[in-house]
């Protein structure tokens, strides 16, 4: 017993020893506060950290990569927020620009978003009861898109915005280099496996 659980210890170091992460790097103003990258300015300070998605659609990664972004408004007027401020450029020079969370759900679930629970409702049986759960299971996972996302909302004065930015999902190569800009701000960023 004491032989199996130690043989799957060691299993489970290897594999995470094995797994792809991204890393903030530091430059001369980008400073590495735990594991965001953060950048602060007279009228602003931001901060991006490679995140995991953790929430249905589970497979939501399979697709894209997903920062954690908090944006603070330091000023005394509100700070109005382009979608387009934020870009990913990778090691080739191809540009990335940031999913939203209506096309983040579009790709996911495509048309059939949104499907009648009530017919399935009017049916005892247990073969609806997956019906009923990937209902369920659809409903959790657009709304944790939708709610969860950066929204581009003009920001009130000392106040902050925070929610997860949406970029496709860039190949992994071993040590690749890629940035996010937001607007002339750049943060770079390395894949370590």
């Amino acid at each position: 017993m004491k032989k199996n659980i130690i043989t799957s210890l060691i299993l489970l170091l290897l594999l995470t020893a094995c797994a792809t992460k991204i890393l903030p790097v530091r430059s001369h103003n980008v400073k590495i506060q735990e594991n965001y990258a953060v950048i602060t300015h007279k009228d602003y300070n931001i901060a991006i950290e490679p995140s995991s998605w953790n929430d249905p659609p589970s497979n939501l990664e399979n697709y894209f990569m997903v920062f954690y972004v908090i944006l603070r408004n330091k000023t005394n007027q509100k700070m109005h927020i382009d979608k387009d401020a934020f870009v990913m450029i990778d090691d080739k020079g191809e540009q990335y620009s940031i999913f939203g969370p209506q096309q983040i759900v579009q790709i996911m679930y495509g048309d059939n978003q949104y499907f009648d629970l009530n017919y399935f409702m009017n049916f005892d049986d247990e073969d609806h009861e997956d019906l009923k759960e990937e209902y369920q299971t659809r409903l959790d996972g657009i709304r944790n898109i939708m709610m969860k996302s950066f929204q581009f909302d003009p920001i009130r004065p000392q106040a902050q915005e925070s929610g997860y930015l949406f970029f496709e999902r860039l190949e992994f190569k071993k040590q690749a280099l890629f940035k996010i800009y937001y607007n002339d701000d750049v943060m770079e960023f390395v894949i370590t496996k």
